[in-house]
């Protein structure tokens, strides 16, 4: 079914609506199991039993919540996030069903998987949540269009760098597999390889020279993306934050003040101890590392440069015997206990709670803000 075809079946269904028509139920609920091809739904209309899933395309099951509309007062739908990101969220929202994404986790802990059988869970754990139970489903923020535009040409550098580092890695391991075992990481630029291409086999040769057009090409691409990044940043700069830093951080956030207490920025990052406690006993641990990796890691680098640019920032003051230790897992314990608290602070400076001279932060002058 095309979209004209789909968008003139839903104007139909609309125009159906205004006759009236008698409801029978006070609320549905949708879940669905999304794949590429098929998706599995399974309902359940106010107080009954889940019943049967039904196997659907994509314009079949727009036009099927479509038509719960008239069956019910109030439709409510959930899907995992996933690789299909959040065009069904959005086409249902402007259907006017109340629809959830929520953060994928597996549903059955036992020895059966299958897609209808998730659908039937995720419809479960959806009434629960309206009902009140907010701890049966971790429901994702999603981002608006221009957010999610923003964020992906953020992690597109990301992904030129890490694409870079493989491409690049192709070429030590042949040369290493031949003995030649100090060449650099760049070993693709002009000057390197001009030195290397002196003492290189031909047949080694005529094989790097297949990947140097790739890695010198993102090499232009990687510069045009971090001048971007950089330029975008419109905020007065932290010494030693870092404007792409920042602004990365900024779009995988998105928005700030969804965070309603320093325990959920937290818990975001993934800066949160691993627990075992019961009675009297408390016992903490490793960070669990439930939270988004890309802030993470980012987090992780900005304390190193704090180390150097912010030295009297307060966790570094609090945290400066173990950082100056010559034990390698204290010193990164160290970092990762500074690191929640930077972001912490950030969330604070970001939501108006506190300025960076209330918590001790130096701001780079004006003109080192932007590069010239």
């Amino acid at each position: 079914m095309n979209n004209y075809t789909l968008n003139s079946a839903l104007a139909e269904g609309a125009r159906s609506n205004n006759v009236p028509k008698q409801i029978k139920a006070k609320e549905i609920f949708l879940g669905i199991d999304m794949h590429l091809r098929s998706n599995q739904v399974a309902r359940k209309m106010d107080n009954s039993a889940i019943g049967p899933v039904q196997n659907l395309g994509f314009e079949e099951l727009l036009l099927f919540a479509h038509k719960q509309l008239s069956l019910a007062e109030r439709v409510y739908a959930v899907y995992e996030a996933g690789p299909l990101g959040y065009v069904l969220y959005r086409r249902l929202r402007e259907l006017g069903i109340e629809a959830f994404v929520s953060a994928p986790e597996c549903l059955e802990q036992g020895k059966r998987k299958f897609n209808k059988l998730d659908a039937r869970k995720l419809c479960s754990r959806l009434y629960s949540y309206v009902q009140g139970d907010r701890q049966m489903m971790r429901v994702v923020r999603v981002p608006s269009e221009q957010e999610e535009a923003l964020r992906a040409h953020s992690r597109q550098y990301d992904q030129l760098v890490k694409q870079r580092k493989a491409i690049s890695a192709q070429g030590r391991s042949l040369t290493l597999s031949q003995g030649f075992s100090s060449m650099s990481h760049g070993w693709w630029r002009a000057k390197s390889y001009q030195q290397w291409s002196k003492v290189l086999p031909d047949w080694i040769k005529s094989q790097l020279e297949v990947l140097r057009p790739s890695l010198e090409l993102l090499d232009q691409q990687i510069a045009q993306r971090r001048k971007d990044l950089i330029q975008s940043n419109d905020q007065a700069l932290l010494k030693g934050f870092g404007a792409q830093t920042m602004v990365q951080m900024d779009r995988e956030i998105g928005d700030w003040g969804r965070f309603g207490n320093r325990r959920k920025v937290a818990c975001f990052f993934g800066f949160v101890p691993r627990e075992y406690s019961t009675g009297t006993t408390q016992r903490l641990g490793s960070i669990t590392k439930v939270g988004s990796a890309r802030l993470r890691a980012k987090s992780i680098e900005l304390v190193w440069r704090l180390i150097r640019f912010q030295p009297n920032y307060g966790p570094i003051l609090q945290w400066r015997q173990s950082l100056c230790s010559s034990n390698k897992v204290l010193k990164k314990k160290a970092v990762v206990a500074i690191a929640r608290r930077v972001v912490i602070d950030l969330w604070r400076m970001r939501t108006g709670r506190m300025s960076p001279q209330e918590l001790g932060l130096i701001i780079n002058p004006p003109a080192q803000n932007k590069p010239a």
